[in-house]
């Protein structure tokens, strides 16, 4: 594979900066009036995006900031996101988008581990900010959008003061562009490393080479732009490609993106299997046609995030006539590597590669293992992060050969799809065997009254390991011994005994991430505390 990569790149690779690659197409005047955000208060064209990102650009230079400083922003889904994100690595500096849902002390490590010379935050998060910002280490330039605040500079106004154009900055494309933290369960997030090629990258082989996103796509994808996820779907792959997108820049709500699907009728949705499942209980509600037409022009659906139920898959295709395209990504991979096609899906699995990547499944000692032999999945290929800012040890473990270790333990069948059994931290180890809590909550996924549900394990009362599970119920359901009994049968009669969870658990609801992705770790936490 890397033969072929290399060959490849003096003929299409990225010139120069990703930037002018991203508006390449949409600079024409025709194309520059096509809408490209649709927001609640109205559209903003291709043309609108770039002029805006020109202005950033422009406002952070007129501040002292140049090529490789890192400029950090906590910014709602909208405008001046997508023109931050832009304008920042057109003046070469590195962008760095931060989740909006963090607590103060959460700031002030990224802020610190970063190194940022400018940050640039949602009015909703002055008073965490303010918490943190009276440090020495602490940037000395800081903005507020969407609002005022004493002690920072207004950002909008500041904004719109700077001439609409601005030459782009000439960069190599192995340099340094933006910045991601991965969200890891254990120990401190670590920044990611991305350059423009990356992400020239992951729009070729994935949102042309495999999707084929077009211009005539309306794209609704509720994952938020600060995520990996969201970043592709949202930004540049619909600038590059000349599609729109539904925008919302509110949490992220079943309801609400029902209502968007309803309204807008997007040809593409992309989410995650706990967004699907609460928008399946939704248009159970809801008149057959109604559900028909909300999804009538849909061309593809595509999951990501974790693993989607078989269940959920097949709920879904009965209710909207529409296939699930299940994939996997990791923010160091900068986008997905893996996915199922229309017409060739496998349940329960993650599909197979991108062209232009290789996995195998390594053992303990880096060796690969057989076809059907689980093991720890390290993948190659153009999009892979080499680098984690300022922590080399992380990196020599994670990161080798043009190849990231993902932390996922999978195995791959003969037909090339790849599955997806858990993270190398979630996997539990029952009585000396390997078990797989993805497989355990796909089971309990296909019981009637299972909304959704994570497994986890636990000691019993001889300190040995067992699977615990925590459900939360559809409505109408009642969480009684009887109920337990219930999916218990089901469990049993599905599963090893040894895989049959120990204990079962109604919950209201569970932890979850900004995008919608259950935390699991958050439930051994709790269970450890004796707080569940």
């Amino acid at each position: 594979m890397e033969a072929v990569i290399e060959q490849k790149r003096p003929e299409t690779g990225l010139k120069g900066n990703v930037v002018d690659y991203l508006f390449e197409l949409r600079m024409a005047p025709e194309e520059a009036q096509r809408p490209y955000l649709i927001t609640r208060d109205g559209s903003f064209s291709f043309g609108d995006v770039y002029r805006r990102a020109c202005q950033v650009g422009r406002l952070l230079q007129s501040k002292g900031i140049g090529p490789g400083d890192r400029v950090m922003f906590s910014m709602l889904d909208g405008l001046d996101f997508v023109a931050t994100f832009l304008g920042a690595m057109k003046i070469g500096a590195v962008s760095l988008p931060i989740n909006t849902f963090l607590q103060a002390s959460d700031y002030a490590y990224y802020v610190r581990d970063s190194g940022a010379r400018a940050l640039i935050v949602d009015h909703s998060l002055v008073d965490r900010i303010d918490e943190i910002r009276h440090t020495d280490d602490f940037p000395d330039l800081l903005f507020v959008a969407n609002g005022d605040a004493e002690g920072y500079l207004n950002f909008g106004p500041a904004v719109d003061a700077m001439p609409p154009m601005l030459e782009t900055c000439a960069r190599n494309p192995a340099e340094a562009a933006f910045w991601l933290y991965s969200s890891g369960s254990t120990g401190a997030p670590k920044g990611v490393v991305h350059t423009h090629e990356h992400i020239y990258w992951a729009t070729e082989l994935f949102a042309l080479g495999t999707l084929g996103l077009a211009r005539s796509d309306l794209i609704l994808c509720p994952p938020k732009m600060f995520f990996a996820y969201g970043l592709g779907n949202q930004v540049y792959f619909p600038l590059r490609v000349g599609a729109a997108i539904v925008v919302e820049p509110d949490a992220i709500k079943p309801h609400v993106v029902l209502e968007h699907l309803v309204s807008r009728q997007p040809s593409v949705l992309m989410a995650v299997p706990t967004l699907y499942a609460g928008m399946l209980e939704l248009m159970r509600t809801m008149n057959h046609d109604a559900v028909k037409a909300a999804c009538s022009r849909l061309r593809f659906c595509i999951s990501g995030g974790e693993l989607l139920p078989p269940a959920l898959y097949r709920q879904w295709l009965e209710l909207t006539g529409k296939e699930i395209m299940d994939g996997v990504g990791t923010t160091e991979l900068t986008h997905m590597y893996m996915i199922n096609m229309p017409g060739s899906i496998v349940p329960g699995s993650c599909g197979k590669l991108v062209k232009g990547y290789e996995a195998q499944c390594l053992d303990e000692q880096r060796r690969a293992l057989p076809i059907g032999e689980i093991g720890n999945l390290f993948v190659k290929g153009p999009t892979a992060a080499q680098t984690y800012w300022n922590k080399p040890e992380k990196t020599l473990a994670t990161m080798w050969d043009g190849g990231v270790l993902t932390g996922d333990k999978c195995y791959q069948d003969v037909n090339g799809n790849f599955f997806y059994v858990g993270r190398i931290d979630d996997m539990l180890r029952v009585g000396g065997v390997w078990v797989s809590p993805g497989e355990i909550e796909s089971v309990l996924a296909e019981h009637e009254s299972v909304f959704e549900c994570a497994v986890i394990g636990v000691p019993d009362e001889r300190q040995m390991i067992k699977p615990k599970a925590y459900v939360v119920l559809r409505n109408g359901y009642v969480p009684d011994e009887a109920l337990q009994d219930s999916i218990r049968q089901l469990l049993r009669s599905k599963l090893a005994h040894i895989k049959c969870p120990r204990w079962i658990e109604f919950m209201p609801d569970l932890p979850k991430t900004a995008t919608g992705k259950i935390q699991r770790f958050r439930l051994r936490a709790a269970d450890q505390s004796g707080a569940t």
